[in-house]
């Protein structure tokens, strides 16, 4: 189900041992199947689906019927309300993300906060403890953590904020699965890709550079043109960045989700989510697995 993700900074950091000629050849083969992969990837993108209530029903159809693209979808569980897993394991979750795994489309996220940083190393343990609680209050089947609430500074400070986040990044991929996904939401473009550039076990795999309201202008991208993907994001696969975008309703005018999804998939953006809200499906749902 996971999906192997190579950067082409580090393929082509590794080229340098190469003879010249043919690391131009590697590069040439490299840089086309790269852009190769991001077009299919854009064309067809999977799905990234924040459920946050453990209704049975919504949650068989959601992981039964996303596409499974790029390697697997992803369906992001929040047990307690903003606060990742909580203090301990429900029965009705248990239920709802074991059974996820059976249909084999799609990946479930752990949930946890991370406050911008804002609490600094002294937060780390308790962040750390909440990804130990996903794996052992559901063990077998989370198969990475969503980390809410990133930013490259702490908000105000200007402080770095990117020691923190590998620390967490290698939390999950080392003390877990090292194979196991782990998704920043910045809910915006961060300012670099330096989240990507060091060791496989401090980098993120996706990144959320877009979250936000359809119907609330100072957020839709789309309306007044107030969001785009950043020049640096072109560097890389499609599949490292995701868009998450709630509030999207359906009239007979701008019929949901077709609309928002042909956009978004022209954004290079690999995985996306376009609903009304993270408690419950949208009623088009499966119009937005067929559209996007």
């Amino acid at each position: 189900m996971k999906s192997l993700r190579v950067h082409r900074a580090a393929l082509l950091g590794a080229l340098s041992t190469v003879p010249l000629l043919l690391a131009a050849v590697l590069v040439t083969v490299v840089y086309t199947g790269t852009q190769a992969s991001a077009a299919k990837q854009v064309a067809r993108p999977g799905q990234m689906v924040p459920l946050y209530e453990d209704n049975a029903n919504d949650w068989a159809t959601a992981c039964s019927k996303v596409s499974g693209a790029n390697g697997g979808s992803f369906i992001i569980a929040d047990a307690d309300e903003g606060l990742g897993p909580g203090p301990a394991p429900v029965p009705a979750w248990a239920t709802v993300i074991d059974n996820c795994d059976t249909y084999g489309r799609a990946e479930v996220l752990g949930y946890v906060w991370t406050d911008y940083g804002e609490g600094g190393t002294a937060s780390i343990p308790a962040i750390e403890a909440q990804v130990k609680d996903w794996y052992t209050f559901y063990p077998r089947h989370i198969g990475g953590i969503f980390f809410d609430g990133a930013a490259d500074t702490v908000p105000g400070t200007g402080a770095s904020n990117v020691s923190f986040y590998q620390t967490l990044d290698s939390y999950v991929h080392q003390n877990w699965r090292d194979n196991d996904e782990v998704v920043l939401n910045y809910g915006t473009n961060p300012g670099s890709g330096w989240m990507f550039n060091s060791s496989n076990a401090k980098n993120a795999d996706i990144v959320v550079i877009f979250e936000g309201s359809y119907s609330t202008a100072g957020e839709n991208p789309y309306i007044g043109g107030g969001w785009k993907p950043a020049t640096w994001e072109s560097q890389y696969q499609a599949d490292d960045f995701a868009a998450l975008m709630y509030d999207t309703n359906s009239t007979a005018v701008v019929p949901q989700p077709a609309t928002a999804c042909a956009t978004l998939t022209a954004q290079h953006i690999g995985y996306l989510y376009v609903g009304t809200w993270y408690t419950n499906l949208a009623p088009y749902f499966a119009a937005f697995v067929s559209d996007c």
